[in-house]
């Protein structure tokens, strides 16, 4: 801790970085706005039609999206570029620098390679959240206020640990574009709809195994006073803090691990 003020000084240079190219930030934050604006639009135009999809409405679906949106966003503006470039940095070399440093290898990459190109998606998350409680008739009461950051802190850790352990394995494997990819994109898009459309399996492997489902599905149920937990305890609907936790802290536990077997390339 004594070594914060250090860790902030790298992300005021990022965002001061932003400051002086404020027309370039603003143009790429309109055109990435633009590209979430279609994606909720697109569900809006799909769900609409079909009137609902597993029992779930338009603007629930909407809510399911982006409550996922937001907390990968927060996920994102630490640990986006420093697990997609893990893999490049162990190749070329530039990781063993990293390790020269007598700072932690961990805190250092999170704050240096801080990214400022999330504050679009937040935006843009919020503002459907806010539309569909709106929609939805649901009062943002001081207890709802307070569940809905508890709910995206346990969502943002359970991002975050998916970035880590989908980019770890890079320690190994040197490549991992592909678990990347699999685990951390495509596997995920799963949640943008109710689990409880899918079959059995999914649901239990989104719910066990890969616990995206706890991103959005079970604690939309809370806000959106719904009684879909599938074969679970009604439970689940506040288990995400608890989740994100035990998750990030294996993750950060694993992201050491592959450090003590990393060896370089000599590059």
């Amino acid at each position: 801790m004594s070594r914060l003020p250090l860790y902030l000084a790298f992300i005021r240079i990022k965002l001061n970085g932003v400051v002086e190219y404020r027309g370039a930030f603003l143009l790429t934050s309109f055109s990435k706005a633009s590209v979430w604006v279609t994606e909720f639009l697109l569900i809006y135009i799909l769900i609409s039609k079909f009137k609902q999809i597993a029992g779930w409405g338009t603007y629930e679906v909407m809510f399911l999206y982006a409550l996922s949106l937001a907390s990968y966003s927060f996920a994102g503006f630490f640990l986006f570029h420093p697990c997609m470039k893990l893999a490049s940095s162990i190749q070329s070399g530039e990781f063993d620098e990293i390790l020269t440093k007598p700072i932690n290898p961990f805190l250092y990459l999170i704050c240096k390679e801080f990214s400022t190109g999330y504050f679009n998606n937040v935006i843009v998350a919020i503002g459907v959240m806010i539309i569909c409680f709106n929609k939805l008739q649901i009062t943002l009461s001081a207890m709802n206020l307070l569940f809905l950051v508890i709910v995206l802190i346990g969502g943002t850790l359970i991002q975050g640990a998916a970035f880590l352990f989908t980019s770890v394995p890079a320690f190994w494997i040197t490549n991992n574009k592909a678990l990347i990819d699999l685990f951390m994109f495509d596997l995920k898009r799963f949640i943008q709809y109710p689990i409880s459309a899918y079959s059995k399996f999914l649901q239990v492997l989104l719910t066990l195994l890969f616990p995206y489902a706890f991103i959005n599905f079970y604690p939309a149920q809370y806000f959106l006073k719904k009684n879909d937990f599938l074969m679970f305890h009604p439970w689940v609907q506040f288990l995400t803090p608890i989740i994100g936790i035990v998750l990030f802290t294996l993750a950060i536990l694993f992201f050491f691990k592959g450090i003590k077997h990393y060896n370089s390339t000599g590059s």
